[in-house]
């Protein structure tokens, strides 16, 4: 059985490596003005695309939507009624 084949293990070091030539590329493109800091950045927002303000709890049965739960607050009026 040749190592390919057996089970894969995380590498921390190779991971290292991997992140230390991803930085240098990323400089390099700055440097030659390929990208902008802000598009740099948006590139390497891995949850870029991710909602803060509801969360998927589970998914309805019958039509496949995603029901959610909402952290917004939600705003009293400013004369203190409840209504």
């Amino acid at each position: 059985m040749s190592d390919e084949e057996g089970p894969k293990y995380f590498d921390f070091e190779e991971r290292q490596r991997q992140k230390a030539r991803s930085r240098q590329r990323d400089e390099e493109r700055l440097a030659r003005g390929e990208i902008s800091p802000r598009e740099l950045q948006e590139e390497n927002m891995p949850f870029r695309k991710l909602r803060r303000d509801k969360v998927a709890i589970y998914r309805d049965r019958k039509t496949g939507e995603f029901r959610h739960i909402s952290f917004e607050r939600k705003r009293r009026p400013k004369d203190g009624s409840e209504d």
